[in-house]
């Protein structure tokens, strides 16, 4: 302990803002200078986890977050951290949001493990001073809107309803992830400009009805764009998005033409998305596409390899993942061959490689076609050795364009 006190208060500060209030609190029985310490620390994390023994053990937490909060005397409150279970009172929850928006919170955290959902008070989404909100498995009011400094949104167990009454009142929001939970976004369309957005994610594993509006996020300056989806992707829309570098999608139950040509200005993608009956006839050019990871894994798979292959000029890294344990789609002998390899290609994988008939058909395409190919990696799923030994024979016996090209096969 002599060593701590050395410290100065603003590195001991800066400590007991990582360490939970509970164990802050307590610090106040080391010594007579750590006796009111703890109320300057300018971070709260209430958790109330272990609490849950009986209805007096809960209310000790109860009396914990009212006084932490109550006797704090930092100068700006930067961060409240909320982890609770279902025995919170959304009338406490409130009174301590409204208190950290009294103090000028800057990033603000409430978790609803179980139970129902909370009710936020109104003051929360007038706050001027908040940067960065998580919300998971919270009610959000139907109040209008204004965060002017918000640039970080976190939305898990909660529906299109409550992102289109928060996304319309935060003109510079920069980061937003969301987790929708299972409900139907019912409604007329619904278009919402996002110019500052750089990042998005979205977890959205609702089955959507062909009855509901259709949810559009325009973002001119996104950069990076992760969905993993359960809908028809005709539905809700993320649009104008010339500034993307980066896309990670993974969609199950089909993509249309027009949300394949949103991506055409990624330089790295990662696709699993079954295809509509309208794509394989498309025309679209991933003009600065240079690293393609392609889960076969999806449903008319090879359609749409044929498609990215042909019209992707300046792509340099080619990689093919399946994932699956169980028999995946081969390659049909219907498949049509792209009418050409771009001359970038250097690098092609093929994670978990079958060495199936349609598969070895796909890899020799590639290798005798890719005239500047610097590697062609293969990673086999199965673990029998004579198997494996009969796919890296397969692969040997191919005659690639390139010279240069090393086969390697773990």
């Amino acid at each position: 302990m002599d060593m701590i006190s050395l410290l100065s208060d603003d590195l001991l500060l800066r400590i007991l803002s990582l360490v939970p209030t509970k164990d802050v609190k307590a610090t106040s029985l080391v010594s007579k200078r750590w006796k009111s310490f703890w109320s300057l620390v300018s971070a709260i994390h209430l958790d109330d986890r272990n609490y849950d023994n009986d209805d007096v053990d809960y209310k000790s937490f109860t009396q914990l977050a009212y006084r932490t909060l109550m006797k704090n005397k930092a100068p700006v409150l930067y961060n409240l951290q909320l982890d609770l279970g279902p025995k919170c009172d959304t009338v406490d929850v409130g009174i301590w949001i409204e208190t950290a928006v009294s103090r000028r919170v800057r990033w603000l955290i409430v978790q609803i493990r179980s139970g129902s959902s909370v009710s936020l008070p109104s003051s929360l989404f007038t706050c001027e001073t908040i940067g960065e909100l998580v919300l998971v498995h919270c009610l959000v009011p139907d109040v209008p809107c204004c965060l002017p400094f918000l640039k970080s949104l976190r939305l898990v167990k909660m529906g299109y309803a409550c992102l289109h009454k928060i996304l319309r009142g935060c003109p510079y929001l920069q980061n937003l992830k969301m987790c929708v939970n299972e409900e139907e976004h019912e409604g007329e369309d619904t278009t919402i400009a996002l110019p500052c957005l750089r990042h998005l994610s979205l977890w959205d594993m609702m089955r959507y009805k062909s009855k509901s509006g259709v949810f559009v996020i325009e973002a001119p300056r996104l950069k990076y764009l992760k969905i993993i989806d359960d809908v028809v992707y005709d539905s809700r829309r993320i649009e104008n998005m010339p500034n993307l570098t980066e896309a990670y999608v993974d969609i199950t139950q089909g993509v249309t033409h027009k949300f394949l040509r949103a991506l055409v200005s990624a330089r790295r993608l990662y696709l699993c998305v079954p295809l509509l009956s309208e794509v394989p006839s498309m025309i679209i050019y991933f003009y600065r596409l240079v690293h393609l990871n392609l889960n076969i894994c999806a449903q008319g798979w090879w359609e749409l390899l044929t498609q990215m292959l042909q019209n992707s000029p300046k792509l340099v890294s080619l990689k093919l993942t399946d994932e699956q344990q169980y028999p995946t789609d081969e390659t049909p002998d219907c498949w049509k061959r792209p009418s050409s390899i771009p001359d970038s290609l250097e690098t092609f994988a093929w994670s978990g490689y079958k060495g199936r008939r349609g598969d070895l058909e796909m890899a020799t395409f590639i290798m005798k076609n890719a005239t500047r190919l610097k590697t062609a990696t293969f990673l086999p799923q199965c673990n029998d050795t004579d198997a494996k030994y009969k796919m890296l024979k397969d692969l040997v016996s191919v005659t690639t364009i390139s010279n240069s090209c090393q086969l390697l096969f773990d």
